[in-house]
């Protein structure tokens, strides 16, 4: 054998070069046909999960005519079968395993031509993750599905007049457009900008579908609720034309105010500089009082020891003397209202009576002394003067000072009236000088 292929080496090596090409070939022209090997081929092997939808019809559906199912426009799967169950179409698909986790409960399935020979596709929109993934073999509803609309059928919608209608806009149209393609051509470019911005808007609308809807549920009930309130709203509308008429009366109030609003302004412009300025003087003293704060902090955490250890005796001693008490200070509280009537008098006595005794004390520097010392004095002389025991048995005494001259007019006054006299002789006083 191998003396042969050494023999004939270019004759083999030019059937193995045909056997490859012949391969790589009829691979490309597999794979372009969509032709998979089965799951089980390692590398080149596909896996396959089987997902259904029911249609009113699958007109033009044809199995094993490359008819594929695309998402977005990519192909994922092949249309298997198509089979009648409870009149209604139902089509079996293929869709590769990867794409499995990607197709959800609430998916839908339109049927669209994909060429002008009604060379059918099937359009399959995921649906959302909320619903849940689709498992193997899950058929997708009628009410999620919509088969193609032939032109015929578009028509058919139409009555006999607006069929004649459309015949002659169509007849004019082709007269009017004749020769006219490539004007034509340069307005439809034309629209090509306004139809980029308006994609632009659409996609973003979208985007926010839900909150429109949320948007327009809420504007309907709010016009719901305002249209049971007719009376209220009218009520509103006549209080709202006395504000603005109030408003109009005040012209020249507000006037005043708006012309006293900058000298405002620029009042408040300086209290916010004060302001500021204090900040910046206050932050610096926050700063400095962080450490004394920090050192609170430990003094306070060893309180609470001491507040833990007060509760018992507020709680069991205190307030019960607080609600024993009760009683007698509801007696004691008239007594406590008429001396609270009586407290501005007593306070004014006792400042008076303060300052007679600050006099009193009070002992001047030098040879004088105060009124203190000479109380002293005079109480031991009181002590003398009112003394009613000695030798001659209980007696008032008193001491009489007076001069010469006085003496001699008492004299006279003795010689003159009798009865004076007679007072004069008893006080024993003396004749002579």
């Amino acid at each position: 054998m191998g003396r042969a292929i050494q023999k004939h080496l270019r004759d083999f090596i030019a059937i193995i070069a045909l056997v490859v090409l012949a391969l790589f070939i009829g691979g490309y022209i597999l794979s372009n046909q969509r032709f998979y090997l089965p799951g089980w081929v390692p590398i080149l092997g596909s896996d396959f999960f089987e997902l259904k939808g029911e249609f009113q019809t699958a007109q033009s559906v044809m199995p094993g005519q490359g008819q594929t199912v695309d998402i977005a426009g990519v192909p994922v799967g092949d249309v298997k079968s198509v089979e009648l169950k409870d009149g209604r179409a139902v089509v079996t698909m293929t869709v590769k395993k990867k794409y499995a986790d990607d197709i959800y409960k609430d998916a839908s399935m339109l049927l669209r031509p994909k060429t002008g020979l009604n060379d059918m596709i099937v359009e399959l929109t995921p649906g959302t993750q909320a619903a849940g993934t689709a498992p193997d073999g899950y058929t997708v509803p009628i009410r999620s599905t919509l088969p193609n609309v032939n032109l015929d059928e578009f028509f058919s919608a139409f009555d006999r007049d607006t069929r004649d209608y459309l015949k002659l806009l169509l007849a004019g149209g082709g007269q009017g457009l004749k020769g006219q393609g490539r004007n034509l051509s340069a307005v439809l470019r034309r629209f090509e900008p306004t139809n980029r911005d308006i994609k632009l808007v659409t996609v973003e609308v979208a985007k926010r579908r839900k909150n429109l809807a949320r948007l327009v549920h809420s504007f309907q009930e709010l016009a719901t609720e305002l249209g049971k309130h007719d009376k209220e709203l009218a009520e509103w509308v006549d209080s709202t034309s006395a504000v603005f008429g109030s408003f109009a009366s005040q012209e020249q109030n507000l006037r005043e105010i708006i012309r006293l609003l900058p000298g405002a302004l620029e009042s408040t412009n300086a209290a916010l500089v004060s302001a500021d300025n204090v900040a910046r003087d206050l932050g610096p003293a926050t700063r400095d009082l962080l450490p004394g704060a920090k050192a609170f902090a430990s003094s306070s955490r060893a309180s609470q020891k001491f507040f833990r250890e007060v509760v018992t005796p507020i709680k069991k001693q205190i307030r019960p003397f607080a609600r024993d008490a009760q009683p007698t200070a509801k007696v004691l509280r008239p007594a406590t209202e008429n001396l609270a009537a009586i407290t501005p008098d007593l306070r004014k006595t006792f400042d008076v009576l303060n300052y007679f005794l600050n006099e009193w004390a009070y002992n001047p520097p030098g040879q004088a002394e105060g009124f203190l010392f000479y109380t002293l004095w005079g109480a031991h002389i009181a002590a003398s003067l009112y003394s009613n025991q000695d030798a001659h048995a209980s007696v008032q005494r008193g001491l009489i000072l007076t001069t010469c001259r006085s003496l001699q007019v008492l004299q006279n006054v003795t010689k003159v009236d009798p009865q004076l006299a007679t007072i004069i002789e008893l006080t024993n006083l003396p004749t002579s000088c």
